[in-house]
């Protein structure tokens, strides 16, 4: 019996220090919860780091520049994203143009008051090839036969008509040129410098043409080939600059002096010149509209 008894107090003692056993394992898993609540989830950081830091301050006597977010109003807390710095913007570089002066030269057949007068001579001019052009000069209309570039050619042709019985003189148009200074980014210079020199360069291509046309006896296809080159470079050089143009009011001049030489060269191409000495008329009316067209450009910057 007593040996039973002996075995059952073991038993007994065994048992309970099992009991303990569980109740230390029960209650590491309780405070190993504990311990990740507060350090492993965004509740727990959130109560060490308002209400642990802030016994810490107290204790060691630090105080709070400002009172902890409340918990009890269940609101989330929210933070303000820190300003970006500014961004640069690249200011460009400086650069020169130029628009070069304009002189034409233009055979003058004749000064009128009215257009009724000009017009039977001007029509009698186009029926041999020339422009027949009216051009308003304050009031006064000269009727314009053809434009040259330099007053020798203008002079020469001028001399032969004079001997064949015409009535005729020179009448010089001129505008001085004009330099500029613009701003802008490098990779933009390019468009801008093509439109510029285009502006001006569309005049002496157009002035080639037509004495092209004439000395080499051109055919009408020919010359409709080499108008529709001009065309799309006009276009080509106006897309370069568009966007830019609805900024700078410079660009915009230029911009919009492309988009008439355009007009003008298109005009001429669908004008249904079916001869071609109509369309040596109609060629030397565009040389002279292309070159006033210019110069309204030169005294539209240098205002």
């Amino acid at each position: 019996m007593e040996y039973r008894r002996r075995r059952y107090r073991r038993s007994s003692e065994r048992k309970a220090g099992g009991g303990t056993a569980l109740q230390a394992f029960v209650l590491l898993l309780i405070f190993g919860a504990i311990i990740y609540a507060v350090f492993g989830t965004g509740l727990g950081k959130r109560l060490k780091d308002e209400y642990a830091v802030s016994l810490y301050d107290k204790l060691t006597g630090k105080t709070e520049a400002a009172p902890p977010p409340s918990l009890s109003t269940g609101a989330p807390l929210t933070t303000e994203a820190a300003t970006p710095a500014p961004t640069a913007v690249p200011t460009g570089e400086s650069y020169s143009l130029s628009l070069p002066e304009l002189n034409v030269f233009m055979l003058q057949m004749g000064v009128y008051q009215t257009a009724d007068e000009a017009a039977k001579k001007a029509n009698e001019l186009r029926s041999l090839g020339a422009a027949g052009y009216l051009y308003d000069d304050q009031g006064s209309l000269r009727l314009i036969a053809a434009a040259y570039s330099d007053e020798t050619s203008a002079e020469s042709v001028r001399s032969r008509l004079t001997e064949e019985g015409y009535a005729c003189s020179v009448f010089r148009l001129s505008r001085k040129g004009v330099d500029l200074i613009i701003t802008a980014a490098p990779e933009r210079l390019l468009p801008v410098r093509t439109a510029f020199a285009l502006a001006s360069d569309v005049v002496t291509q157009l002035d080639e043409l037509s004495i092209d046309f004439d000395m080499n006896s051109r055919s009408t296809e020919y010359g409709l080939s080499v108008l529709a080159e001009i065309r799309d470079n006009l276009r080509s050089a106006q897309s370069g600059i568009s966007s830019a143009a609805e900024q700078n009011p410079m660009l915009a001049l230029v911009n919009e002096s492309l988009t008439d030489f355009q007009e003008l060269v298109t005009g001429t191409m669908t004008g249904g010149a079916e001869t071609r000495t109509a369309f040596a008329s109609a060629l030397k009316t565009l040389r002279i509209r292309a070159a006033l067209r210019y110069s309204a450009l030169l005294q539209s910057i240098g205002e």
